[in-house]
C-alpha cells in the first residue's frame, strides 16, 4: 500500500490568509468609529446629528476590507 502526500494549494491558502487578515483591520477600525461615536452621543445628545458624518468614515473603512477581499482575485 502506497501513501501519496497530497500537494497543498498554497494560491488556496494565501488567499484565505489574505482576506482573513485583511479583514482584521476594517474590522477593528469599524469597532472604533462606533464605539466613539456612541461614546459622544453619551456625552452630548446633541452630538448625534453627526451620524451620516460616522457613517461616511465607516465607508471609508469598510472599502479597504472590500479591497483585500477585491484583491484575491487579481492576485494568481
Amino acid at each position: 500500500m502506497v501513501l501519496l502526500a497530497e500537494a497543498v494549494n498554497t494560491a488556496v491558502l494565501g488567499k484565505g490568509l489574505m482576506v482573513g487578515l485583511g479583514f482584521i483591520g476594517p474590522s477593528i477600525g469599524i469597532g472604533l468609529i462606533g464605539g466613539n461615536y456612541l461614546a459622544a452621543v453619551g456625552r452630548n445628545p446633541e452630538a448625534a446629528k453627526f451620524f451620516g458624518q460616522a457613517l461616511v468614515f465607516v465607508a471609508i473603512v469598510e472599502l479597504f476590507g472590500l479591497l483585500a477581499f477585491a484583491s484575491t482575485f487579481i492576485v494568481k
